[in-house]
């Protein structure tokens, strides 16, 4: 794919990580705590995510069914466009005094317009190559033009308040950058990046394909996968700031800059990975960064309190091997979506990307719990400076314990994964020799 097209392809990304960074990392912190909703913030998030996860099904199997002569792919994004714009003002520009009900009825049509732009752009992803190994490359790319996004997200409020503004301040600028880069982005995609028609048929799709999806071992593995290694990186956004702020004794700039270090470290290993998935192949590489995770993680267990500069290589280094898992799993499902179109004459990558949206979605809504968990036990989530000691090690037992323990098992259920590199060669050499890419 040419590099002028990749960068295209991507420039959307930037807007959507911008988003999707406060919605793990960000928000629930700043609603609880910066205005005052408490740790009811994550029960809210958790039941706007779960109605969000439900539309995945649909919006998979109407975009598999679009045809038009832009695309299925293109026409959704653009679509997702008036969505993201509005939600994004209400979301990010409110101040003290919204009410639970505010914040959640804003967030679910926002999570709404980001699932119709995060599906459809990481669908039009699988459709631009069919080759296994420029997949890996496309969706490394897409990768960074993602953590670039999360790091202006990181940057800004950071930003602001070495200018004297305050965080809330921060916050909503954050809002402001993602309501001017959406309509950028995403009209120099639209008139730059073609997508391919697609020559299946859609006469007798149907929304049970969804489910269908499901009885597939190799589908099984990459989504149990995507699930527990969502799960930690979730787990460490919602806990960030007070984990860094109360157990470890970091400032709140000093939190925000260890966060930015994090992704920093993103870019760092996705080429990384992309290379050792050309070597090896991208399953074992899976499996590998994420044994490679859950060490780097367990070790800020003991990071020395007080110590920026320990906590901030330890934060960067993790983002290293973070990189990795949600761009092997897209290329991986990619992959598997050429398997079930030889099989069946169908295109379903719009359904399988969906049923992985919905697994990530499950993952991050079940993180945010883990405010209202440690809320739960003592922590107090409005004024986390007042919180008793023993609160402290809930905290700690939370952001540490619960990630090791999830990228783990994402390794291990990536054992039973069988499509290798020379079996999807020859489902390549099938489909061209049915017309189907």
């Amino acid at each position: 794919m040419p590099f002028r097209r990749l960068l295209a392809f991507i420039g959307p990304c930037v807007p959507f990580a911008a988003l999707g960074l406060p919605l793990v990392a960000i928000l629930p912190e700043y609603y609880g705590t910066q205005l005052q909703l408490g740790a009811s913030v994550g029960l809210i998030f958790l039941i706007v995510r779960c109605c969000d996860i439900l539309i995945d099904p649909p919006l998979g199997y109407w975009m598999d069914r679009t045809r038009t002569k832009l695309g299925r792919f293109k026409l959704w994004m653009l679509m997702c466009l008036p969505v993201l714009f509005v939600s994004a003002g209400f979301i990010f520009l409110a101040g003290k005094g919204v009410t639970e009900l505010y914040l959640g009825l804003w967030l679910l049509v926002l999570y709404i317009g980001f699932s119709m732009a995060a599906l459809s752009q990481s669908s039009w992803g699988t459709v631009l190559s069919t080759d296994y190994n420029e997949r890996s490359r496309i969706f490394a790319w897409w990768q960074v033009g993602n953590i670039i996004g999360i790091i202006c997200a990181a940057v800004i409020p950071v930003a602001a308040q070495h200018l004297g503004y305050s965080y809330n301040v921060g916050v909503q600028a954050v809002g402001i950058f993602i309501m001017i880069t959406l309509p950028l982005s995403i009209g120099i995609a639209f008139m730059i990046v073609p997508e391919k028609v697609s020559n299946a048929a859609t006469h007798d799709l149907h929304l049970g394909h969804y489910f269908d999806m499901w009885k597939r071992k190799n589908v099984r593995c990459i989504l149990w996968a995507d699930l527990f290694m969502g799960l930690a990186p979730g787990i460490m956004g919602a806990l960030l700031f007070y984990f860094f702020e109360q157990v470890k004794g970091l400032t709140r700039v000093e939190a925000s800059i260890a966060m930015l270090l994090y992704f920093v470290g993103g870019i760092v290993g996705a080429p990384i990975w992309v290379i050792a998935s050309k070597k090896f192949n991208k399953h074992a590489t899976l499996i590998v960064s994420s044994v490679i995770f859950a060490v780097l993680y367990g070790a800020m267990y003991f990071a020395p309190k007080d110590n920026f500069l320990v906590c901030a290589t330890m934060t960067f280094l993790n983002g290293i091997p973070y990189a990795a898992s949600l761009l092997l799993t897209r290329a991986l499902m990619a992959d598997i979506g050429d398997e079930v179109m030889l099989e069946s004459g169908h295109d379903h990558k719009g359904t399988l990307m969906a049923i992985l949206s919905a697994t990530t979605k499950l993952g991050y809504a079940f993180s945010a719990t883990t405010i209202t968990a440690v809320g739960a036990l003592g922590f107090n989530v409005k004024a986390p400076a007042t919180s008793p000691a023993e609160s402290l090690i809930w905290v700690e037992a939370f952001f540490i314990g619960f990630p090791v323990l999830f990228l783990l098992l994402g390794a291990a259920v990536m054992k039973n994964y069988d499509l290798t590199p020379e079996k999807h060669a020859d489902i390549v050499a099938g489909l061209k020799q049915k017309g189907l890419v």
